[in-house]
């Protein structure tokens, strides 16, 4: 590039922070606008017992090749084994699916549910084995799907039973929803996850996170309130910081890897019709407790358990393959919102709330893994509002609208969790095609200028 252009990225998640490395390896000066004191987003962590913990995303699939490829680039960084291994209840027994005997443990995962189901199931999964492509959003496959069954949520492809036995344990954990308010187009994504085999960074995410931070030019406690645009490009940024000043900023380029619903509010001004496409991407709370114990709690053979919609407690968990006196307690789906707006609705997830919220879950492991109030050391919880994406149905058309030229504003890209996918992979899938996307506008740009057109774009504060 002839010249060193600057490009601003707003948000500090895995999206954001990936994109500004993307960024940077293509020559652009990089600012990243985070609204909070730290960086992560959805991966943020707490402490625990003495220990730093992770509260969010912290598994990384065997196919999660991007992240790996950072990690080690930022690293080095050692790698614990994590696989699968969760549990449901049937007839009132513990059955587990463990990625260590993967065939064995499916086919006794999956007995007792409708045939047709099951070879449904075994068909869709052929079709993210035989094509990684459709373990993202907008996979080929799965976009054909779209087109003649998203009218129509997922559970109206399976039985009743199995979305309960099966399904649900997917939803809840991948996008906080239940089987009817996600939609077959976007399964790839779930069935990828499913399929996979995972590890942790022995020193966690938030090692992780700060590495990835500690050479990028960061803003904290800014946000953006407005894209300044002139000429139908990006001009610059209107900033808020945490005195109260507002800031204009200029900037050539600029990535919102921020949730579809904030990406959408500072969009609207310039084109609503794209904003409320944004809007149609659905996210649902989601409320984790982490407890420490002073014993195990699970076991080596078992150490996650699922539970169905009658419950406010989708999940609970072991830390690690290791840390089985650590438990991850996860509040998701329809049952659990009445629990999640009686958190917020307190306004602090500390002491006593935090405790009320632990006995809940212990009540629910309690019925088939032994836990009680006496064995705690220390508890934390934490609310992701907005929490996990459920996308929207007929994705194909969002990606679309996006590609289509005229509707777009020229140095500006989108990254995030609703554009390939929730998984972390998935969101540095999104913040790779957004990096090429700018690079390929600052070619552009370069070409006109040098054939003497004056856009005139930065815009004076």
């Amino acid at each position: 590039m002839a010249t060193t252009a600057t490009c601003a990225v707003v948000g500090g998640g895995i999206s954001g922070i990936a994109a500004a490395h993307f960024l940077r390896d293509a020559g652009l000066h990089v600012e990243l606008i985070e609204q909070h004191r730290s960086p992560g987003g959805r991966i943020t962590t707490a402490t625990l017992d003495g220990d730093r913990i992770d509260l969010g995303g912290k598994n990384i699939g065997r196919h999660y090749r991007r992240f790996r490829k950072l990690a080690h680039a930022l690293g080095p960084f050692a790698f614990e084994p994590f696989g699968i291994n969760t549990s449901r209840i049937r007839d009132g027994k513990i059955v587990t699916l463990d990625s260590t005997r993967r065939l064995g443990s499916t086919l006794a995962y999956l007995r007792g549910c409708p045939a047709a189901d099951a070879l449904r199931l075994a068909e869709l999964c052929a079709r993210v084995w035989l094509d990684a492509r459709n373990r993202f959003l907008d996979g080929p496959s799965f976009a054909r799907l779209a087109r003649d069954a998203d009218d129509s949520p997922l559970a109206s492809h399976f039985s009743p039973a199995f979305c309960r036995a099966v399904v649900r344990a997917m939803s809840v954990r991948m996008n906080g929803a239940e089987p009817d308010e996600i939609h077959l187009g976007n399964f790839g994504t779930h069935l990828g996850m499913w399929l996979d085999t995972y590890d942790q960074l022995e020193a966690g995410m938030g090692a992780f996170i700060g590495a990835a931070t500690a050479p990028l030019e960061v803003r904290f406690n800014a946000r953006v309130e407005r894209l300044m645009v002139r000429h139908g490009r990006i001009s610059g940024l209107q900033v808020r910081q945490s005195d109260g000043r507002t800031d204009h900023l200029e900037y050539d380029h600029v990535v919102l890897a921020t949730p579809a619903g904030v990406s959408a509010d500072l969009l609207r001004e310039h084109d609503a019709a794209l904003a409320a496409a944004l809007d149609e991407i659905r996210y649902f709370p989601v409320l984790v407790v982490v407890a420490a114990y002073r014993r195990p709690i699970f076991s080596a053979n078992v150490r996650g358990l699922s539970f169905g919609p009658d419950n406010a407690l989708s999940n609970a968990g072991a830390y690690g393959i290791d840390r089985l006196d650590r438990v991850r307690y996860t509040f998701s789906g329809r049952k659990a919102r009445a629990v999640i707006a009686s958190a917020r609705s307190a306004g602090s997830l500390a002491g006593p709330e935090a405790e009320a919220l632990l006995d809940l879950a212990e009540a629910t492991l309690r019925q088939y893994v032994p836990v009680e109030r006496a064995d705690r050391r220390d508890v934390v919880a934490h609310l992701f509002d907005p929490g996990l994406c459920a996308y929207a149905p007929h994705h194909y058309r969002l990606r679309a609208w996006l590609d289509d030229r005229r509707h777009g504003i020229d140095g500006l890209a989108f990254a995030g969790d609703y554009l390939r996918g929730a998984s972390i992979e998935a969101c540095m899938f999104s913040a790779q095609e957004a990096a090429v996307r700018i690079a390929q506008s600052r070619l552009s740009h370069d070409l006109r200028a040098s054939r003497g057109i004056d856009y005139g774009y930065h815009a004076s504060s």
